[in-house]
């Protein structure tokens, strides 16, 4: 049973080390499409795989959002490159928690009926907290309280080499042959555990790189929603920064009744390059670095293109 990872990142140091290592202990092969990591990513990556460990990495720049067309890209890399039994897709912040399969990751994979050519993970998400320890550089470690109810969505994952034209859609949470969902097998106990902010400032940059990426791909990828829970929170910070930046409890939030402590299983061992983040101090280069990677690039098109060029300056 050949069971291989595929992710997209960007900008990840704080958490991609972790990430590979946890997985590389139940997955044979994670494969990589970086989308033009400004960080440390790169660097932390290619040392892991410096060690001998079964990582590809795919450097692919992208400008814009192109999920869907991205996401596929990684399922037949991992079908026709390495023959893949299964391919599971996952973010940089997330973990498979395996505290549900005793009896270890491939056999549960063995046990999923033939008719079923994918698989659905439920998510839970963790949030960063006052009680969050910054030495621990271990995300899952650190970051160790939890939403309680279920947030209702899912991961998917999908058998190799299935005939017809497969298609992975925006989030990786779901999965289409021509056009039709596949038949997925949601009876696992096995879930993701999620960490999408360790940070307000890493919330902060996100918003605003993730529709600049939107904005930039043009109407089609605005218009089908991709990312749409950004706009909101990037509307306030627009129009009324101080509601955010003055906000002591976004920055610094505390659990409540809707959360509990629940720290998930992780199998990754020791970390060796990963250090401490100033996510303000990232904020602020990575949003800097992505607003003139684009804007460099409608330079290039400027000059290359007359006629845009005539037409902006119209």
């Amino acid at each position: 049973m050949n069971v291989v990872a595929v992710m997209r990142l960007l900008n990840e140091d704080d958490v991609i080390e972790a990430n590979i290592r946890h997985h590389l202990a139940h997955f044979n092969r994670i494969i990589i499409l970086d989308d033009g990591s400004a960080d440390r990513t790169l660097d932390i990556i290619e040392k892991m795989i410096d060690e001998g460990l079964a990582i590809t990495l795919i450097k692919k720049p992208c400008i814009v959002s192109s999920e869907r067309e991205r996401n596929t890209f990684l399922y037949n890399i991992a079908c026709t490159d390495f023959d893949a039994d299964w391919v599971f897709f996952i973010d940089a912040d997330e973990f498979i928690d395996m505290r549900g399969r005793v009896e270890g990751f491939l056999n549960f994979i063995k046990t999923v009926p033939p008719e079923f050519e994918s698989i659905l993970l439920p998510i839970r998400n963790y949030m960063d907290t006052v009680f969050d320890s910054k030495e621990e550089l271990v995300v899952p470690h650190r970051m160790i309280w939890r939403t309680i109810e279920n947030i209702g969505v899912l991961k998917v994952a999908v058998r190799g080499r299935i005939p017809g034209h497969i298609q992975i859609s925006e989030g990786n949470h779901t999965a289409y042959r021509d056009g039709v969902e596949l038949r997925a097998f949601g009876g696992s106990n096995l879930c993701i555990a999620h960490y999408p902010r360790r940070s307000g400032w890493q919330d902060i940059y996100k918003w605003i790189i993730m529709r600049l990426k939107i904005t930039a791909a043009g109407r089609r990828e605005v218009e089908k929603g991709t990312g749409s829970h950004y706009v909101e929170p990037l509307r306030i910070l627009m129009n009324d920064p101080n509601r955010i930046l003055n906000d002591k409890g976004f920055f610094e939030r505390t659990p409540n009744s809707h959360y509990t402590m629940d720290m998930m299983k992780y199998d990754g061992g020791d970390l060796r390059y990963t250090e401490e983040t100033d996510y303000k101090a990232k904020c602020i280069k990575l949003v800097l670095d992505c607003s003139f990677s684009i804007a460099r690039a409608f330079g290039q098109e400027m000059d290359e293109n007359p006629q845009l060029r005539d037409r902006i300056l119209a």
